[in-house]
């Protein structure tokens, strides 16, 4: 009797609990050793969580996306009350709050392409889509918006990144959402791994 209470009580404490913080166990390890009501709670909780980070993650990368939207409708505006045909306008198109010129042959060409990044950015924040649609899209934005910020470069770093902007917005963007994707795949493949166990 004394020796399987004694097998009993060694047996539980080989058991890792998930609610140990002091066991370096790793995650799927502890999960595998609750119960099946439990594994729901932690996949309901671990959905809740990722999608609450998702939304958090998503609003902070529209505000900068908004921000150069509105730089560059300003850019835009500017550059139209200025005059065409003037001596002014032909002397460069004045960036907004800094005013440094800049020399692109077609700013306003080059400002819709901009505008452009810019709306597809938050596109992809907003309606999260990865098809090869999107892929084929955001190649083309990165290429023509890379190779144009790449031949406007006469006053310097200031119009070099002024029309980088949009793209190295739209690369962070393309980043966050993919870690957006694996992020729920991670969760996915953990749900079907307990379902194939439950079924098998």
């Amino acid at each position: 009797m004394s020796t399987t209470r004694s097998r009993s009580s060694q047996k539980k404490q080989e058991t890792p609990r998930a609610s140990d913080p002091s066991r370096s166990v790793p995650l799927v390890s502890e999960y595998d050793v609750l119960t099946e009501e439990e594994q729901q709670q932690v996949l309901r909780r671990l959905v809740i969580q990722n999608e609450a980070d998702i939304r958090m993650f998503s609003t902070f990368l529209k505000m900068p996306t908004v921000v150069i939207l509105m730089l560059n409708l300003l850019f835009v505006y500017n550059y139209v009350t200025s005059g065409f045909g003037t001596a002014d306008n032909f002397a460069g198109a004045k960036m907004p709050i800094s005013g440094v010129r800049i020399y692109a042959e077609h700013p306003i060409v080059a400002t819709e392409l901009s505008v452009v990044m810019l709306q597809f950015a938050l596109y992809l924040l907003s309606y999260e889509r990865w098809d090869r649609l999107t892929k084929t899209s955001l190649g083309v934005l990165l290429a023509l918006g890379t190779a144009h910020a790449l031949t406007c470069r006469k006053s310097g770093v200031f119009e070099f990144g002024w029309w980088m902007l949009p793209v190295l917005d739209l690369v962070a963007v393309s980043y966050a959402q993919l870690n957006m994707r694996r992020s729920r795949e991670g969760i996915r493949d953990l749900a079907r791994a307990t379902y194939h166990i439950k079924s098998a």
